[in-house]
């Protein structure tokens, strides 16, 4: 399993708004396609504000166009991911994180509880007083058996995707701002799609007590640029001149226009609910 030591990265960072929140996975989907072509284990940042990012299990709730009618109501935006998983919330206050991993540079694959745990141990270093714990906080949102925490109340959620060419392993981290307001939105989006149904598909019973944020966990001021800054600090970055080659090249911008072309289809499952 890789250093993280000796482990050296390229890395970019996106802050985007909802009129381009597709780019986030977007971006995701193409350079995980373009594994290949990397010449460095990459770091991904990015941040969206005031949207709601939906999994693909969310458009099995039976009253959907309710849930996404509550969003509305509450100022939120709103898209669908291509992968599993549930709703998270994307705001000024969370960071998100991929890393990538392309197999020719590590010479071979890693397993998936492998490829998780570079990223938890990538928070602990980058957070040495945070005492982290892996597993699962059942009434979170988007629960998940590699779901990071601080006694007891989950300030991220981790998920991977993998191909031929190598593994992306993406982190959502509650940095700061209002969680319990967060956990709120969650619980209420998943009460308005059940309508008192019973609850066939396990969708999560959301308590916000059961998250915090990295800032609270700390008791000390922490903002998402500092988060950053502090993950940075912890990696060895490298010059990103190949990187920037890579994305600004004809096979690049092409792979990028097919996974827009993908994921504004994926979008069309939720405007057939209006």
């Amino acid at each position: 399993m890789p250093n993280l030591n000796t482990q050296q990265f390229q890395h970019f960072t996106q802050h985007l708004i909802p009129s381009n929140n597709l780019s986030s996975f977007i971006y995701t989907n193409a350079l995980l396609r373009s594994a290949g072509q990397l010449s460095h284990p990459l770091l991904h940042f990015w941040t969206l504000k005031d949207t709601v990012i939906l999994g693909l299990k969310d458009q099995r709730l039976p009253h959907l166009q309710k849930a996404l009618d509550l969003l509305d109501q509450r100022g939120c935006h709103y898209f669908m991911r291509n992968s599993g998983g549930l709703a998270v919330v994307s705001d000024n206050g969370i960071l998100n994180l991929s890393i990538f991993y392309p197999w020719h540079l590590l010479g071979h694959e890693l397993t998936i509880d492998e490829a998780y745990q570079q990223m938890v141990n990538l928070i602990q270093t980058a957070f040495p007083a945070l005492h982290l714990a892996v597993g699962e906080i059942i009434h979170s949102y988007c629960p998940g058996s590699f779901d990071i925490s601080v006694h007891g109340q989950k300030i991220g959620g981790i998920s991977q995707r993998r191909n031929k060419f190598g593994v992306v392993v993406m982190l959502y981290l509650s940095v700061c701002g209002n969680q319990q307001q967060r956990g709120v939105l969650i619980r209420d989006f998943y009460a308005a799609g059940l309508q008192d149904e019973i609850n066939k598909w396990h969708f999560p019973d959301v308590w916000p007590t059961a998250m915090t944020t990295v800032e609270q966990a700390l008791q000390t001021q922490l903002t998402v640029e500092d988060a950053i800054h502090q993950i940075q600090t912890a990696c060895k970055l490298l010059n990103n001149a190949s990187l920037n080659n890579l994305m600004w090249s004809a096979d690049f911008i092409a792979t990028l226009n097919k996974e827009l072309i993908s994921m504004n289809r994926l979008q069309e499952r939720l405007k057939k609910e209006e």
